[in-house]
């Protein structure tokens, strides 16, 4: 993903942050330097609908240099696009070949400040390909090593990859990160301690598959056993982490040891927050209920000198909006189409990721320049 180095190089180290509360204030503070200038009011949208051969319309978003790509999960091919996004070829097939990537459905799918693609299956192995789209390495991770020592909450066998709609996979200076959350019948969300201990990123060595301690720890925003605990995060060049969620007006930011700096972030506008406690009993009727009428966030995007929020405002008004900041400061807050989030940066625009409609066999994308 295109990344300005020097993103966040400017801000001010906050020491001491406000404590959120004594338990939590080790991972969460509240911020110190929060601020609003609206200088962004509204945003001409240019929509891309490019021509996709053979396409399942389910799939996932990469950037790199003047191209775009599109990462079809059911047919496990990687299609590329220009600038404008007019089809090129699609680089990655579904094979066993240099060129293709063995597995019947791709999960997730990130593409690297150096132009590697990496694509993990529904196992968790990792398959990575270089500028050329040639496969140069694989790992078979959770058939080998393991964290096992620890409680619950330090073993990576208490946890799985969250797929779907919350998959996070983001490569970093040799490191693969994903984010996770805990499945286990003694640690999950019907648990009341697993609020305070659970961890929400697994590292492990790209090359080796080797497993490193995790990362994180639930906002104390996310509320026991509500439908939104999701959680999204970016990692700047310089290896910060910049972590937000579904639940949470803040956004947290860590060094690369994962040690916490400062928070920031505005409420959206007008969100329906009125979350209910879900029931074991009918947990997926009510995850359904509340997923379709309550609001949240929704993805997290670090972009040429900014950093974009999407959110949902739930009922009545259900909108997508678009939450933009310089460094700590609020600078736009505008209404987008359904499905919108920030991809990256192709000088002089910022793209969306493709937004897939199968019912009506339609795939696009916008891009917009921000004129302040």
């Amino acid at each position: 993903m295109n990344k300005a180095s020097c993103l966040l190089l400017s801000f001010i180290l906050i020491q001491g942050c406000a404590d959120k509360n004594s338990e939590f204030s080790g991972f969460f503070c509240n911020p110190e330097n929060n601020t609003i200038d609206i200088t962004v009011d509204s945003l001409k949208l240019e929509c891309i609908r490019p021509i996709i051969p053979g396409c399942s319309y389910i799939g996932y978003s990469g950037i790199f240099e003047n191209s775009l790509f599109f990462a079809d999960a059911l047919f496990s091919t990687l299609f590329q696009f220009d600038r404008n996004g007019e089809y090129i070829n699609a680089v990655i097939r579904n094979g066993n070949g240099p060129h293709e990537i063995p597995v019947n459905r791709i999960e997730a799918y990130y593409v690297s400040n150096e132009g590697h693609h990496y694509f993990l299956d529904s196992s968790t192995n990792l398959f990575e390909f270089d500028k050329d789209f040639t496969l140069v390495n694989q790992i078979l991770y959770y058939w080998g090593a393991k964290i096992q020592k620890g409680d619950l909450y330090e073993k990576t066998d208490s946890y799985t990859t969250s797929w779907g709609d919350n998959v996070n996979l983001i490569v970093h200076d040799g490191i693969m990160y994903t984010n996770i959350y805990g499945e286990a019948d003694d640690f999950n969300i019907t648990v009341p301690n697993y609020y305070k201990t659970a961890r929400i990123i697994e590292p492990r060595d790209v090359k080796t598959g080797q497993p490193l301690p995790l990362l994180g720890r639930i906002s104390p925003a996310v509320g026991y056993m509500t439908a939104f605990q999701n959680d999204f995060f970016e990692i700047t060049d310089r290896g910060d982490f910049v972590v937000a969620y579904e639940a949470d007006d803040l956004i947290y930011v860590y060094d690369s040891r994962y040690r916490l700096k400062y928070s920031f972030g505005q409420p959206g506008t007008n969100m329906n927050r009125d979350y209910k406690t879900l029931s074991v009993q009918s947990f997926r009727e009510d995850l359904i209920q509340e997923q379709e009428t309550r609001g949240r966030y929704t993805s997290l995007d670090i972009a040429g000198d900014y950093i974009f929020r999407t959110y949902v405002t739930g009922k009545p008004n259900n909108e997508t909006r678009l939450q933009i900041y310089d460094q700590t400061t609020l600078i736009g807050d505008i209404q987008v189409p359904d499905g919108f989030k920030v991809l990256g940066y192709i000088s002089p625009y910022y793209y969306s990721a493709f937004i897939c409609d199968a019912d009506r066999d339609i795939i696009e994308l916008y891009r917009f320049q921000l004129l302040q």
